[in-house]
């Protein structure tokens, strides 16, 4: 009986050792692979995650996990890790990088403005100013010192194709006194270039112009 005894406990202990063997052999991460490659998506757009797959050289197909988000919602740089795990311990992974842009942001830049007021009063004046691309609303373009105006750096406008439009807003002029002023108009877009028709409405009155912006 004994003797039994000790052949199953050395069949025990040789089984163990071969099974703790096997898991020490498996050293091989699995090999993750993307479906696709690394995307652009426009603002407020639809992201659809083509996923990715894994294979391992022990255990075959395996399912991956993803990890990290993208919101198409803000424009930026957003990584996806797709991860993938064997049953003895090992991981591979793969990474998607998912930039999420503003349809608009090659308008981005310094400009030369030069203007005309065309009804109102007279005269012609020029001036430099920046236009940055919106980080959350698509196709708009955020003007930083529109009409010349030092604190107008709120006023956008929209661009489909190569139309542009300017939905009225009021924006504060910072000066001695201050002034609401209300604009509102719609214009152009060249390959370098962009030229907005506008009223300006004030408290002390208003008029027409015409901007043209030449990228420098």
């Amino acid at each position: 009986m004994k003797k039994h005894n000790s052949i199953l406990f050395s069949l025990f202990i040789a089984g163990s050792l071969l099974i703790t063997s096997c898991k020490k052999d498996d050293v091989t991460n699995p090999v993750v692979t993307l479906t696709g490659s690394d995307m652009t998506v426009s603002l407020q757009g639809t992201f659809n995650d083509p996923g990715a797959t894994a294979n391992d050289n022990k255990d075959g197909k395996l399912s991956p996990a993803v990890s990290g988000n993208v919101n198409t919602n803000l424009k930026g740089v957003y990584d996806l890790t797709y991860t993938a795990t064997d049953a003895a311990g090992n991981s591979g992974s793969a990474v998607r990088r998912v930039t999420v842009v503003n349809d608009a942001d090659g308008i981005n830049g310094s400009y030369n403005v030069a203007g005309t007021q065309t009804s109102g009063g007279a005269g012609t004046y020029s001036y430099t100013q920046t236009i940055t691309a919106s980080s959350t609303q698509n196709n708009r373009i955020i003007f930083g010192k529109f009409g010349d105006y030092v604190g107008n750096s709120s006023v956008y406008a929209d661009i489909v194709g190569s139309n542009v439009t300017m939905p009225s807003q009021t924006a504060i002029q910072v000066g001695n006194p201050p002034a609401n002023r209300t604009f509102s108009g719609t214009g152009s877009k060249g390959s370098n270039s962009i030229t907005l028709n506008y009223t300006e409405t004030t408290t002390g009155g208003g008029g027409g112009f015409t901007e043209i912006m030449t990228k420098q």
